[in-house]
């Protein structure tokens, strides 16, 4: 059997390899395959291709012409010509396993024994995942932990307030290995002494962002694991995050969001999560922020809201009073750019309820009549404030 796998999962690998072929169309030729030996089942999907692909002749590929792929795969001529010539390439496919070999990397197949059970059921898993690290357990419960590349200082509180108690009782974190939010999270999970999983969005000799190849050898080092669904060489194109994002949620058991803009690829994995039927958090912040927006929206469609750890866990039949006694994530005050200005000076407080005369500004303030003049020039200077018709100060309308 282990020797049926390790050909078949280099029949994959070959596959993978052709521009253009992924899970759907890798589906169709092995429908066509299944078909020859199981003739009377009608309807075959990918965990029918994965029970009995022992069973398959998938060296048949190979002696397949382009009407075969045309008649018996319902692929364009076109395309059935580009995968004929793609798989009688087996220079490609020779080189790919050199650098996988000279890069200390390893290859699953949806076959596998490693290759997890909760990624083999959503729609069109991975043909092939590149692998560094601790081994894929399937007895184990991931999280994924996502937001923007933009992330600022709340996102990292919340993260450096979530993560530690999710390590704490097990949890292993994925993320995508991006700037901001994602690095935050990998760090914090190795701060936290626990495991974490990096799923790339571009080959392993293309690390993206260069900027955390040391953050990736440093979780490949500490019982972690960083995956790619993409060959050695391949760059991190825009085009391969959404792919990279539907494994990131596919692994997990649920998704946390913690900012994103209301159009990013953060949001792509949300919606992933939903699609899967992964149970999906989110994270509030302020209203007036662009990277709330994403949150924001994603809670209105049903995400859960996180305060805290608890909120996550109990999703999850689990509760610690010990979380809970815990100080939880301090979500800011929703005002707006106006608001936050008026905090940071008296003055402006008092007009943002009604304009004011000069002489009811001091009895209210209690500020030396001078003083006051100076201050209100500086404001009127820095378009802030204004005097009205009648000679009352009042903020500007800007």
């Amino acid at each position: 059997m282990e020797q049926i796998n390790q050909k078949h999962t280099a029949i994959l690998l070959h596959l993978s390899l052709i521009k253009d072929v992924g899970p759907t169309t890798a589906l169709k030729l092995f429908k066509a395959l299944y078909h020859d030996v199981y003739p009377d089942v009608m309807h075959v999907g990918w965990m029918d291709v994965i029970e009995h692909h022992a069973s398959l002749p998938f060296e048949q590929l190979y002696d397949f012409t382009v009407t075969d792929f045309v008649k018996k795969a319902g692929l364009t001529e076109a395309f059935a010509t580009q995968i004929a010539k793609g798989l009688a390439d087996k220079a490609q496919l020779e080189l790919e396993l050199e650098r996988i070999h000279n890069h200390d990397t390893r290859i699953i197949s949806v076959f596998d024994a490693e290759y997890p059970e909760i990624l083999k059921q959503i729609h069109a898993p991975p043909l092939i995942l590149y692998c560094r690290g601790a081994a894929l357990s399937n007895n184990v419960k991931r999280i994924g932990i996502v937001g923007s590349r933009k992330a600022n200082d709340y996102a990292r509180k919340v993260i450096n307030n979530l993560i530690p108690g999710l390590v704490r009782h097990d949890w292993h974190i994925v993320s995508g290995g991006a700037h901001g939010a994602d690095t935050m999270a990998h760090e914090a999970a190795l701060a936290a002494g626990g495991v974490t999983v990096v799923v790339m969005g571009s080959g392993f000799l293309q690390p993206y962002p260069p900027a955390n190849k040391n953050l990736f050898e440093h979780i490949v080092h500490n019982s972690g694991t960083v995956i790619s669904p993409f060959s050695m060489l391949t760059p991190p194109e825009k085009g391969n995050f959404p792919a990279r994002n539907r494994i990131l949620s596919g692994l997990s058991l649920g998704c946390v969001v913690i900012q994103a803009a209301e159009k990013s690829g953060t949001l792509i994995t949300g919606n992933c999560a939903l699609e899967q039927g992964r149970q999906v958090f989110a994270v509030p912040g302020l209203i007036d922020d662009e990277l709330s927006a994403g949150c924001h929206n994603l809670i209105k469609q049903g995400a859960k809201l996180v305060n805290s750890v608890n909120d996550i866990l109990e999703e999850f039949g689990e509760y610690y009073p010990e979380l809970a006694a815990q100080a939880p994530c301090k979500i800011p005050e929703l005002v707006t750019p106006a608001q936050r200005l008026l905090e940071s000076d008296p003055l402006l407080a008092l007009l943002v309820v009604q304009p004011a005369t000069l002489d009811e500004l001091f009895e209210k303030t209690g500020m030396d009549v001078m003083l006051l003049q100076d201050r209100l020039f500086e404001l009127q200077l820095e378009g802030k404030v204004q005097q009205n018709f009648v000679g009352m100060w009042e903020l500007t309308s800007s």
